[in-house]
């Protein structure tokens, strides 16, 4: 009984802290600062909403934000960038 009491309240720590992280980053989408992109395409594996697309203009290639409205901010492109090219800003 004492198991599963403590599983039970494990299971909604775990489904609380979802949802307030779900809430904290609605009104967030990502960004590119295209001056740090060096277009390793890291990001763009691992969006799995398929929100970054690369695009090639007269200085080269960077990332662009193709779908915002896709974006739900969780962070793991964030996590794979590693020249701080993408950042969070709030939703317009």
């Amino acid at each position: 009984m004492n198991i599963a009491y403590i599983a039970g309240i494990a299971v909604l720590l775990w489904i609380s802290a979802n949802v307030y992280r779900r809430r904290k980053r609605r009104n967030k989408v990502v960004c590119v600062v295209e001056s740090n992109c060096t277009g390793c395409r890291q990001c763009v594996k691992r969006c799995s909403r398929h929100v970054l697309e690369m695009e090639k203009d007269e200085t080269g290639s960077h990332v662009v934000v193709k779908y915002p409205g896709k974006c739900t901010a969780c962070g793991h492109c964030l996590e794979k960038c590693k020249f701080n090219a993408l950042n969070l800003i709030e939703r317009i």
